[in-house]
């Protein structure tokens, strides 16, 4: 049977940022990992074997598989291959329970569910997990966890952290909890099957109605994109958004590819390869559902970067 392991957490949590560093470090275990969109992946490109429209096959044995509509057929492909994986790992959504994720996989009689490790931002969880809106999806996310991984340590100082470590003791006791920066040390999670427990078998069922909380909106350019123009619109996303992702260049780096990521009012743009060499700007905005009224004003303000041609398009 092959060992599968779920990643899950909220919005941001760092979920990519770990999946990247395991791909890169997989230390002669062939991992298959299914993720929703492998566009987000910075995969180093000297790992890169080749490049299909649904899997990247790298050099070290792993792949990088999109799920797709459907997570039984995306690993009842995974299996179908030549040379099946060793181990899976499978990045949840933001916005999904990991346990009824965990609950798909164990269905098939090939797969054996190693664990379920929920990453949790120690600079918000707590703050998440009391909001109103998607208070109860981030804490059931946080029940179907065997091993949390308490990320971005890096902001918060001492005391915060023992604070979070000692909440999350009273909120998920016996569960244990581990830290990281930038996914340091996380892939020794999935690389020792023993250090996570087995799936526990009383996580409540899962309810699909926090799917509702969220609003989003895509916005696309044919062509790079105005620097200052889009770092108004970012502004105006940390206002009303959860959550923003994408990839985009800028005319005055028209060479450079960068990935876009916003959580709150935390944001940043890293360098990565180019795979499609059509350089289109594409970036998803995710708002709370109370607040989608505002996903028009951030798509105004992201075309307000576009090309003038594009903008006189849009009547902007």
């Amino acid at each position: 049977m092959i060992p599968v392991f779920i990643i899950g957490g909220y919005l941001g949590s760092g979920k990519t940022t770990l999946l990247n560093r395991l791909l890169n470090d997989a230390r002669g275990v062939r991992y298959a990992v299914l993720v929703n969109d492998f566009g987000s992946m910075n995969v180093d490109s000297e790992l890169i074997a080749s490049t299909g429209a649904q899997t990247i096959e790298l050099t070290n044995g792993c792949s990088c598989c999109t799920i797709g509509g459907d997570l039984i057929l995306a690993l009842k492909n995974l299996l179908e291959r030549a040379d099946p994986p060793e181990r899976i790992v499978i990045e949840a959504s933001g916005i999904a329970d990991p346990g009824a994720v965990a609950r798909l996989a164990a269905a098939h009689p090939d797969l054996c569910v190693q664990g379920t490790i929920v990453l949790a931002d120690a600079e918000t969880i707590q703050a998440r997990a009391g909001d109103r809106y998607v208070g109860d999806l981030v804490r059931r996310q946080l029940g179907a966890s065997d091993a949390i991984v308490l990320s971005k340590i890096d902001l918060v100082d001492a005391s915060q952290l023992a604070a979070v470590r000692e909440w999350l003791g009273r909120t998920v006791p016996g569960v244990p909890a581990f830290e990281a920066v930038k996914g340091e040390g996380l892939p020794d999670l999935l690389l020792d099957a023993g250090v996570v427990t087995a799936l526990r078998k009383d996580v409540a069922e899962s309810r699909d109605r926090h799917h509702a909380l969220f609003a989003s909106a895509a916005f696309v350019s044919n062509g790079a994109l105005d620097r200052a123009a889009f770092l108004n619109a970012v502004r105006v996303m940390s206002q009303d958004l959860v959550r923003a992702k994408g990839t985009l260049h800028f005319t005055d780096a028209p060479e450079m590819r960068y990935l876009f990521q916003l959580v709150g009012e935390h944001w940043s743009l890293e360098p990565i390869r180019i795979v499609d060499p059509t350089l289109r700007a594409q970036i998803v905005a995710i708002a709370l559902a109370e607040r989608s009224a505002q996903l028009p004003l951030v798509i105004d303000a992201l075309r307000a970067a576009a090309p003038l041609e594009e903008r006189t398009r849009y009547g902007t």
